[in-house]
C-alpha cells in the first residue's frame, strides 16, 4: 500500500522511523502486523509546498488496522498538510484512516 506524506515538518521522518539519519528502505514495525518502509522523498522547489515524503505500507497475516491507523495518527497529528493512501487523498481522521486501510486490504487480498 502506497502512503504519501505532505509536511513541512522536516523532523517527522526521523520521528517516524526512530533514528536520528535515514536511507530509502528503511523500515519500522507497526504495531497490529504491518511494516512502514520509506521510499524517499520528493523536494518541490516552489516556494511553501509542502515536501512529500514516500512509504510503502505492508501487513502481515493478521492486520488490525485500527492499530495501524492508531499509530499513524499519533505519528503524524498536527505535523502534516495531507495525506494521501493509494492515490487517495484522505482527511486526516483517525477513523477516515482506518476505513480506507481496511478498504485497500480488502481489495488487495
Amino acid at each position: 500500500m502506497e502512503l504519501k506524506i505532505y509536511t513541512h515538518d522536516k523532523d517527522i521522518l526521523f520521528d517516524i522511523l526512530s533514528k536520528p539519519s535515514v536511507s530509502r528502505d528503511e523500515s519500522v514495525a507497526i504495531p497490529g502486523d504491518a511494516k512502514l518502509t520509506y521510499e524517499g522523498t520528493t523536494i518541490r522547489l516552489a516556494d511553501g509546498l509542502p515536501e512529500i515524503i514516500n512509504f510503502a505500507l505492508t501487513f502481515g497475516s493478521e492486520v488490525a488496522a485500527g492499530v495501524v491507523a492508531n499509530w499513524l495518527y499519533d505519528k503524524l497529528n498536527k505535523r502534516t498538510e495531507k495525506i494521501v493512501i493509494n492515490r487517495k487523498e484522505v482527511e486526516f481522521d483517525e477513523e477516515k484512516i482506518k476505513r480506507v486501510i481496511e478498504e485497500t486490504i480488502r481489495i488487495e487480498k
